[in-house]
């Protein structure tokens, strides 16, 4: 989500091309509209291919307790069901996927760190003046492939220990 239509970081790129779906709005604010849009647009197709890949027939959203949710009838798709999550479960939640988070990150500071180390100098004079040049050159683009990249990287492991904590949760609900 970002607040220009057409990012500079992305002129002369197919933004279809990209591995993430940039959306915009002029405060890069999630709201209803464009959570919809992202919904049915991105979403959607995104999970269909991904049920075909896996030969799976259905599969569940969680969407948490957030002023951007649509209503439910703007969330319906064949084979998804959308469930939304009651009030003053974030907590639970947060630290239900906090695995998934902290191994995203992981990746990604792993990959920034990689960056920095193999494609700045060797100089050690000029290190400090190349950390502030590196900083200063990474675009919105860089930040995008590293994000898709650090995802990709998260162990199958570490999702299905975050689903079955859910799922232990959900046991335990009345």
């Amino acid at each position: 989500m970002g607040k220009s239509k057409n990012p500079s970081c992305f002129k002369n790129i197919n933004k279809t091309a990209l591995p993430v779906h940039y959306m915009h709005q002029g405060s890069a604010w999630m709201n209803s509209s464009l959570f919809s849009e992202c919904f049915q647009d991105c979403f959607v197709p995104e999970v269909k291919k991904n049920l075909k890949k896996l030969k799976l027939k259905k599969a569940i959203i969680m969407i948490d307790n957030a002023l951007a949710q649509p209503d439910v009838e703007t969330l319906k798709a064949e084979n998804i069901t959308c469930i939304f999550m009651p009030p003053n479960t974030n907590s639970i939640l947060q630290s239900i996927d906090q695995g998934m988070i902290e191994s995203t990150k992981l990746h990604y500071r792993k990959q920034l760190l990689s960056k920095l180390l193999f494609e700045g100098d060797n100089d050690e004079e000029e290190a400090a003046c190349s950390i502030v040049q590196f900083w200063k050159a990474l675009k919105l683009k860089d930040f995008v492939y590293m994000i898709n990249k650090a995802w990709e990287s998260v162990l199958e492991h570490t999702l299905r220990r975050s689903w079955r904590k859910l799922a232990s949760y959900l046991e335990n609900v009345d």
